[in-house]
């Protein structure tokens, strides 16, 4: 009887948390962390208030190092196989590589064009048909390139909300990064641009891998392929979306999934 062909090996996550316990000072902020984070999926981070969503993200890219004190004091993060805390690492070529998307749209006040080509010009790149291009693509990609193609010198503070957001969305994306954070960057929209940034979100997925931290179940059901849900700072139960939400395999879960937590 022949021998069965060896299954493929499955690949290495993009982001992978191990063993990680966070603190600001000397406040315990996350516990024990474990969380694979697939390439060209969406992984959004569900829980209550103040249960470590946001700081679970923020370590993804450092963001957390702006806060005095702020420190993992036990395991790591890997992006694509680098520990993100090594001696050698840079953290403008992290933060290239993983980028971010605010709660609230934040664009600089610049024109449309300046803002998406901030980054590429903070990494020195000079050539304007390379910006050119580069601000093309990303306005493309964020699902705003026919509504600006005429007003790149325009301010970016005089857009609207939701085009504001996607905006943000262009310049965290016009370095090409692995990894696109975002956090709650529905929360300040209507629905009509909240319903824009979801479609964009899945399109995105095509070619970045997405982590959203979200307060509404709703969005993550539609949105995301993996769900982790947090509560104390502890990641209680991980699994596919869809999985996590009809079949949950923790009574915590349940619980808050039904809205009968407490």
């Amino acid at each position: 009887m022949p021998e069965s062909a060896p299954s493929a090996a499955k690949p290495a996550p993009v982001v992978h948390v191990r063993d990680m316990d966070f603190c600001y000072g000397a406040k315990p902020a996350l516990h024990g962390i474990n969380l694979d984070v697939e390439y060209h999926r969406v992984t959004a981070l569900i829980g209550p208030s103040g249960c470590g969503k946001s700081t679970l993200l923020r370590c993804i890219n450092r963001m957390n190092d702006r806060v005095a004190g702020a420190r993992v004091s036990k395991g790591e993060i890997l992006v694509k196989g680098k520990n993100i805390h090594d001696a050698d690492v840079d953290l403008t070529q992290l933060r290239k590589q993983v980028g971010m998307v605010f709660q609230k749209s934040n664009p600089f006040p610049k024109t449309i064009y300046e803002n998406v080509a901030y980054g590429l010009r903070v990494h020195g790149v000079k050539d304007k048909t390379t910006l050119d291009e580069a601000v093309e693509r990303s306005l493309t990609q964020a699902a705003l390139w026919d509504e600006l193609k005429d007003r790149l010198q325009a301010h970016a503070l005089g857009l609207s909300g939701g085009q504001q957001q996607r905006l943000c969305i262009a310049r965290a994306i016009a370095t090409m990064p692995d990894v696109l954070l975002m956090d709650e960057p529905c929360s300040a929209l209507d629905p009509i641009a909240t319903l824009k940034i979801e479609e964009l979100i899945t399109q995105l997925s095509r070619d970045y891998t997405v982590v959203i931290v979200t307060h509404n179940m709703q969005q993550a059901v539609r949105v995301s392929d993996f769900t982790a849900f947090l509560h104390l700072g502890k990641l209680v139960e991980f699994a596919p979306t869809e999985e996590l939400f009809t079949n949950p395999r923790e009574k915590l879960t349940d619980s808050y999934l039904r809205g009968t937590f407490s």
